[in-house]
């Protein structure tokens, strides 16, 4: 019964809000949906009342059916993830969390199929990294801005160019990649490995040359996922933080003082890309992603390996990178502005340094002949 009320009220979701990214389903509200991340409620049939307690409670119990373990990290944790299949088809990803003493639920919609890089509109640049061989590469952002699409984006071209065997370690398995001129294990956290961590130390007695990793979230997954990438596989790894400057700063973080110096030379070693990604309404709607490239040149990595005394921050190594087909989040953004796709205001909403920003929105201003200022009608007091 939980789980036939789950799939109609999904279902019902699903038809009202078919372009929805996101279900939220949480007591003493509405059901909603997020398009193009703006929340907007649903009134369903037979729900035009705010969910209850026991209601969300049904709908928790029809995801996590006998899976006593996702039950008892639900009790302990306060929350868990599971995948979940509605009878049409559509796959989503299930975070159940409590929330004031009730449950709450939050359905992820999944693709079908994964994105070509082409597709996302991603700097040219990436299409470079479907031929490293070894080394880590990280995508980053906040929470659904895209990473898992990105990273997915990348394994299929990566089978689809090389006779690769790839490996993917997943909380749950998002997106099913198809196998191109390779193989690809799916594997999928608490059905098929305990942990990010053991799940990577497992995957190298399994003959993989690429290793994809849903998220690098402690200090042993790191570890794991430098000595992977150590060993000659290339790595492609998720990591929640704003920007590839704080991703570097979120790795290091992760090792205490006495193993910082290690960890940074680790790192300038295997390091090979790292990609941020923010995502903005595109007019006409939609939404663009705006993408912050950090390539690991000799700069950077002197830089890695010095700490804090080194002369250059990332963002001057960005800035001077261009030749190796680096960009900053405001260069990248200003682009966009540039090509239509985005607002004057979604642009700045978005800005790292709005100063730099407004500076370069004002020069695309200024090659459209569009003024820069919005104040109008001064002139100067002739003298009495």
């Amino acid at each position: 019964m939980p789980r036939r009320i789950l799939d109609t009220l999904a279902g019902a979701a699903l038809e009202q809000a078919p372009a929805a990214s996101d279900f939220l389903f949480t007591a003493g509200a509405l059901p909603g949906a997020l398009i193009d991340g703006a929340f907007t409620p649903l009134t369903l049939p037979g729900q035009s009342a705010p969910l209850t307690p026991h209601q969300t409670g049904l709908l928790a119990r029809g995801l996590l059916g006998d899976a006593w373990g996702l039950v008892t990290d639900l009790r302990r944790r306060g929350s868990c993830d599971v995948s979940y299949r509605h009878v049409s088809g559509t796959r989503f990803r299930a975070n159940i969390h409590r929330a004031g003493g009730s449950i709450g639920i939050i359905l992820r919609r999944l693709p079908t199929t994964p994105a070509s890089l082409e597709s996302l509109g991603l700097p040219p640049v990436l299409s470079r990294l479907t031929a490293l061989a070894d080394g880590l590469v990280l995508v980053v952002g906040a929470t659904g801005s895209g990473k898992s699409t990105t990273l997915a984006a990348l394994a299929t071209a990566i089978l689809a160019a090389r006779p690769v065997h790839v490996v993917t370690l997943e909380d749950p398995i998002e997106c099913l990649l198809p196998p191109g001129r390779g193989l690809v294990s799916q594997r999928e956290l608490g059905t098929d490995f305990p942990s990010f961590a053991e799940g990577l130390r497992a995957s190298l007695r399994q003959a993989p040359h690429v290793i994809v990793l849903g998220e690098a979230r402690d200090r042993d997954t790191v570890d794991a996922a430098l000595a992977a990438a150590e060993t000659g596989h290339l790595v492609l790894a998720t990591l929640h933080t704003a920007d590839c400057a704080g991703a570097i700063e979120r790795l290091l973080a992760f090792f205490g003082a006495a193993e910082e110096k290690l960890a940074r030379n680790r790192l300038a070693g295997c390091l090979r890309y790292v990609v941020a990604q923010r995502l903005l309404p595109r007019l006409g709607g939609g939404r663009v992603a705006s993408v912050e490239v950090l390539y690991a040149n000799l700069r950077l990595r002197e830089r890695l390996a010095s700490g804090q005394d080194a002369g250059l921050g990332f963002a001057d190594i960005i800035e001077q990178g261009g030749p190796h087909g680096m960009v900053g989040f405001d260069a990248a953004t200003a682009a966009l502005y540039a090509a239509g796709l985005v607002s004057l205001e979604a642009a700045l909403a978005k800005a790292s340094d709005r100063a730099a920003l407004a500076r370069a929105l004002d020069a695309v201003k200024v090659g459209r002949g569009l003024p820069v200022s919005d104040i109008t009608g001064l002139s100067l007091e002739r003298p009495a």
